[in-house]
């Protein structure tokens, strides 16, 4: 990833991801849309919009980063998806 200066500037929607353990020995990862009340305001809020997916692992895997490839790009493949249909990008 770059480590360039963050223009603060942020696109109108966008995702949260956010893990929550299960209780069972697995967490779920839980993707959302968000959209920004202003894109540009230094304090910018996310406000929720819809839920997009969700998917569960077993913790230890998780833990350990030891998903297989196939998983992690799953995941990526899945972010970075969602993010071209919000934003009107898919071809």
């Amino acid at each position: 990833m770059s480590q360039e200066t963050d223009s603060t500037h942020r696109a109108k929607e966008g995702i949260v991801i956010c893990l929550r353990d299960l209780g069972d020995g697995r967490s779920r990862l839980i993707f959302d849309d968000v959209v920004a009340d202003d894109p540009v305001a230094p304090q910018r809020v996310w406000r929720h919009k819809v839920f997009f997916t969700d998917n569960a692992y077993p913790n230890e895997s998780l833990d350990n980063m030891e998903l297989s490839d196939e998983q992690f790009q799953e995941i990526g493949e899945a972010v970075v998806a969602r993010l071209l249909a919000i934003n009107i990008r898919v071809k």
